[in-house]
């Protein structure tokens, strides 16, 4: 599987030219969304390819997965195992087409599988409005505004049946499964033994995964532990599941680290002035004027420092929302 370089090298299809030929392919699959693009991985087995993350429920995104699929000389029925890094729309939402063409045995992660059932219930039970939204005291208007322009977002989760509950430590051919909770609770990671390491959403080259407030999670406070973890690890090359392969995976982890230990002091700095509402602190660390969907990214990863920073003992919810400092 290793070059001569001694790790995998990748096959990607961008605009149908082959960047390499060898055994890991890099499928690049497209996003309606900013990003504009996820990476799918087919990776293989003595049993067969797994497919490691599979893109979004759009036509476009479809067409151009079966394309790179014929391009790598793959048939549907070839792919023995879906492999989720975690459960969010753009690296699950085929997941049932891909299961129903392949008959492929589906593998996440357990704490994955549980959030993802949740979310399923509450979307089919309408749940609304939004318990974040009501925490972070957003006004009304505003909460109304960035549910429905969430609502096709939560269209796209569906409900899975796992046959593989992966807990972190399991052998994966070539490689070893890394629970990377924080970006989402049941994240992993694919870390092979020449060093390469499929890093999902968990470490991206040019942004910082958003961190997104859960119920009873220090969502925050797992990430830095996760980022810590991977920094323990002997990796080489990097493939992220947006953007192209990168190297540096420690200085990475240090830099991301030290961006969120900033972003807590500079909201522990605005809570010593005087008590102030997770809606109040978004315009305050994110001054120019969000758009619904852009807004409600924010004011999740402010929750979600608020929650580590409640853990440390920083900053206490008082009862009408509001969020004061402990440091004087």
């Amino acid at each position: 599987m290793a070059n001569g370089n001694g790790h995998p090298r990748i096959l990607a299809f961008i605009g149908g030219t082959l960047e390499s030929v060898t055994e890991i392919h890099r499928l690049d699959l497209p996003l309606p969304w900013e990003l504009g693009q996820v990476n799918a991985y087919l990776v293989p087995g003595a049993a067969g390819w797994t497919l490691v993350d599979c893109g979004m429920t759009t036509p476009e995104c479809f067409a151009a997965l079966d394309m790179q699929l014929q391009q790598a000389g793959v048939a549907w029925r070839d792919i023995k195992t879906l492999l989720l890094t975690h459960m969010h729309p753009d690296h699950m939402g085929l997941a049932p087409k891909v299961l129903e063409l392949s008959g492929a045995q589906l593998a996440m992660h357990r704490r994955e599988f549980a959030l993802l059932e949740e979310t399923v219930e509450a979307t089919e039970q309408r749940r609304e409005p939004d318990e974040a939204l009501t925490l972070a005291h957003t006004p009304l208007e505003l909460q109304t505004k960035v549910i429905a322009a969430f609502t096709d977002v939560r269209r796209s989760f569906v409900r899975l049946t796992p046959d593989v509950l992966l807990e972190g430590g399991e052998r994966w051919g070539d490689a070893e499964v890394v629970w990377t909770p924080g970006h989402s609770p049941g994240h992993v990671c694919l870390h092979f033994d020449d060093g390469a390491l499929l890093t999902g959403d968990h470490l991206l080259e040019n942004i910082t995964p958003n961190i997104s407030w859960v119920p009873g999670e220090d969502a925050l406070g797992d990430f830095i532990e996760s980022l810590k973890r991977v920094a323990e690890l002997d990796c080489d090359t990097l493939y992220p599941s947006h953007g192209l392969p990168f190297t540096g995976h420690r200085e990475w982890a240090t830099q991301t680290i030290a961006h969120h230990h900033e972003r807590c002091d500079e909201i522990v700095t605005a809570l010593r002035l005087h008590p102030r509402t997770a809606h109040e602190l978004v315009s305050i660390l994110w001054p120019r004027r969000l758009s619904a969907f852009h807004y409600r990214f924010a004011v999740y990863e402010v929750l979600a420092h608020l929650e580590c920073l409640r853990n440390l003992s920083q900053v206490v919810l008082e009862p009408d929302r509001t969020w004061t400092s402990t440091i004087d």
